[in-house]
């Protein structure tokens, strides 16, 4: 399992040092499809899932003027300081995807066998609280990540997508994009609010 505050401390130093706050507006005006915001503007996220969602897609998919990724410049700079071995924690979440998954199989408690819907990979991964929220069949948006010898969900809580309407689920599974929070949170605007 994750480290508590392993996450929010590189959210935390990236919205706070001054050097990246240009970084930092640019990523809100990009996600939220917001081109003129300026310092001290305000964003209407609708949701408490439009913050997950950003907070996820800043940490491992928006891309900053280096062309890294916020979690490729945290390990490249470990601007903390931080030991070699506490670093490893941040290597290892470079091995994430995300994506559309299927629920092939549930211990509770303990874990969930996905199946990727673009690729057809299946991902055993260790899981608690999602497990008794899902059952076989249900189909999810997710980050899967390594975590020292295993995969986890490392990402926001999601949306279970149960009672959609046929057209949009076969969309989705035929959807040759790669998906991403940002995308996900649009998909959630605009499809009449998911379960």
């Amino acid at each position: 399992m994750l480290p508590k505050g392993s996450i929010s401390k590189v959210y935390e130093y990236y919205f706070t040092e001054p050097r990246f706050k240009n970084e930092a507006l640019h990523s809100l005006e990009e996600f939220f499809n917001c081109p003129d915001l300026c310092e001290g503007g305000a964003i209407n996220m609708e949701s408490e899932k439009g913050g997950e969602f950003f907070n996820e897609w800043f940490l491992y998919d928006f891309i900053m003027s280096s062309g890294q990724t916020v979690l490729e410049n945290f390990i490249a700079d470990n601007p903390l300081g931080l030991k070699d071995a506490e670093m490893e924690i941040y290597r290892k979440l470079l091995n994430n995807k995300y994506g559309l998954f299927e629920t092939i199989n549930i211990e509770i408690g303990k874990s969930i066998a996905l199946k990727d819907l673009q690729t057809g990979k299946r991902w055993d991964v260790r899981e608690n609280k999602a497990t008794f929220d899902l059952k076989k069949g249900d189909l999810f948006f997710a980050r899967i990540g390594e975590v020292e010898d295993h995969y986890e969900l490392i990402g926001s809580d999601t949306f279970i997508m149960r009672d959609i309407d046929g057209n949009i689920e076969k969309s989705l599974r035929n959807e040759k994009i790669k998906f991403t929070p940002k995308i996900v949170n649009e998909i959630y605007h605009n499809s009449g609010k998911l379960k």
